[in-house]
């Protein structure tokens, strides 16, 4: 069996020639879409290229625009054409001619191989969770897109406008409900020809073709209806800024791009030389992935991320000038979030190892667990649940002013006190730890089955969680955002770090850890959710090579 490549190009010809010659070298079976508005000159020096090459065929040429369905007629053309021609052909891939394999071709040919039967692409159910970085979701599809978003943005915006205004709500056509994801994906012939073929497929091209972005949606949609088994991730690795523009690769990416969990990466730069002579030479042998690699690349991503939209502490620019504000707490403190679902025995573990007590219950709803927290503290602070729920800030404040000299530091679940969480998101005293998803540890204990329940808890929950990562990235606490994925990979730096910022003249007692609770299958878990169409920001991913694993 072959691997067919759908390849989407319109710019820099000459390293999508490169791309193909690799693909065609590894067995591949290629179809090209070029766009219209390239150039007659550059288009025919492009095929003179490559169409020699056996197995490579070419699409009618469409004219191309983001965010129209134009886009999904070429994707259509490129897969139908190949699976028309081919009958030896077990995935079709999109690519765009911005692609490179992060891992070697043959690799990719092996694991599709014994997957034959399964599709691969991001699909994510629209409401709920937000799988977008600012832009519409929903009214993707419940308002009409008829003007150009990239050539005329003003009526755009006005028309939207004017559709929210007089509550325009298109409805999806009958038997289908809108997904959306990655249009980077892997699907296998028997449903990108049920999709072509559907009966109904007037009716969903029409509807598309009024929605906006619909390459995002339209086999996003249509494959929940037509395949028999779906693994909603994507065989390209990509990311996209808050303003909608992908991820661009460089040289400097060379030593993590290997470890990325998954075969094809976009978009790589033009002039990224290095690159695209390493990952395209046939005879290349790349080492294995490392989990390690990938966690230190995302971590590098969101720290530049962070950079971007936030500055930096006295950095005055526009936009991000300093705001004041009548916090008033007495010293700095740590907040840990999610660590009571990591670990146990944490508490006297940190005794140990700094001196300092980590007040473990100091804002539980139970009332036997408050008044044991109560216990360690100093000065006659009150012991009501009462009087602490009705002032949440003053009783922070009282508690940070009576353990000033104790580098205070207390568990914490933003779910307990909204008011409480946002109130230390703005405290330029607060040092927060917190574990992004650790919500999931307590779900798969709980071991609901009933998948409707379960679907609404983790909607109900990546929702709280988004809100209270949006406070922190707007307030001034100092914060530290820890996916799964570092926290049981590499806990004894997060718990170094944790020991550094506390009694740095302490540390060199132990470089023991405290056990983790149970958290056997979480990785099993987080994927069986993700298959459901929920989009989970977790980072804790198994390499694709393991996938047989979790099947």
């Amino acid at each position: 069996m072959s691997v067919g490549v759908a390849l989407l190009v319109h710019q820099d010809l000459h390293r999508a020639a490169a791309l193909v010659r690799a693909l065609h070298a590894a067995g591949c079976r290629i179809a090209i879409h070029v766009d219209a508005k390239v150039a007659p000159e550059e288009y025919d020096a492009f095929f003179q290229e490559v169409s020699a090459l056996n197995g490579v065929l070419f699409s009618p040429r469409i004219h191309c625009e983001w965010g129209r369905f134009s886009l999904v007629e070429a994707q259509m053309a490129t897969a139908g054409l190949l699976i028309d021609t081919y009958d030896d052909i077990s995935h079709v891939i999109q690519l765009s001619g911005s692609c490179l394999p992060n891992r070697p071709l043959r690799e990719l040919v092996e694991f599709l191989d014994r997957y034959r039967d399964t599709d691969f692409i991001e699909s994510v159910a629209v409401g709920g969770v937000n799988w977008i970085k600012g832009g519409l979701e929903a009214e993707r599809f419940s308002l009409y897109f008829p003007f150009s978003f990239v050539n005329n943005r003003h009526r755009f915006d006005a028309f939207v406008w004017l559709q929210r205004k007089l509550r325009i709500n298109r409805k999806m056509p009958e038997g289908i409900s809108p997904f959306i994801g990655s249009q980077w994906w892997g699907l296998t012939p028997a449903t990108l020809r049920a999709i072509l073929d559907d009966p109904e497929r007037a009716k969903y091209d029409a509807f598309f073709r009024k929605c906006w972005i619909p390459d995002e949606s339209y086999f996003q949609t249509l494959a929940r209806k037509h395949s028999a088994r779906i693994r909603s991730r994507s065989l390209t690795w990509s990311r996209f800024d808050y303003h909608g523009k992908p991820m661009v690769f460089y040289d400097d990416h060379a030593r993590f791009i290997e470890h990325l969990d998954s075969y094809f990466v976009r978009k790589v730069w033009k002039g990224a030389d290095t690159l695209y002579k390493t990952l395209l030479d046939p005879a290349r042998e790349a080492a294995p992935r490392n989990p390690d690699m990938s966690v230190a690349f995302h971590a590098g991503i969101e720290k530049a991320e962070s950079r971007w939209l936030h500055g930096r502490e006295g950095l005055f620019m526009q936009g991000r000038a300093p705001r004041l504000n009548d916090l008033s707490t007495a010293t700095t403190y740590t907040v840990l979030s999610g660590f009571d679902r990591v670990f146990k025995d944490l508490a006297p573990w940190l005794q140990t190892q700094t001196g300092v007590v980590l007040h473990e219950h100091l804002w539980s709803k139970n009332k036997n667990c408050f008044q044991a927290a109560t216990r360690k503290l100093k000065h006659n602070i009150g012991t009501s649940r009462r009087i602490r729920d009705n002032n949440a800030e003053g009783f922070l404040l009282n508690f940070i002013w009576n353990h000033s000299d104790d580098d205070p530091i207390f568990n914490f679940d933003p779910d307990v006190s909204p008011s409480l969480a946002k109130f230390i998101s703005l405290d330029p005293n607060a040092r927060i730890f917190y574990i992004r998803s650790a919500w999931l540890l307590g779900l798969l204990r709980d071991g609901e089955q009933d998948k409707a329940r379960l679907c609404a808890q983790v909607r109900a929950h990546s929702l709280k969680e988004h809100a209270h990562l949006e406070a922190l990235a707007k307030g001034r606490a100092k914060v530290r955002i820890i996916s799964l994925a570092e926290i049981y990979r590499q806990p004894g730096a997060v718990l170094e770090d944790l020991k550094l910022m506390l009694r740095p003249v302490q540390n060199d007692l132990s470089h023991e850890i405290p056990d983790f609770k149970p958290h056997d299958g979480l990785e099993a878990y987080i994927e069986s959710l993700r298959d459901m169409g929920l989009n989970l920001h977790t980072d804790f991913e198994s390499a694709l090579d393991d996938t047989d694993k979790t099947l």
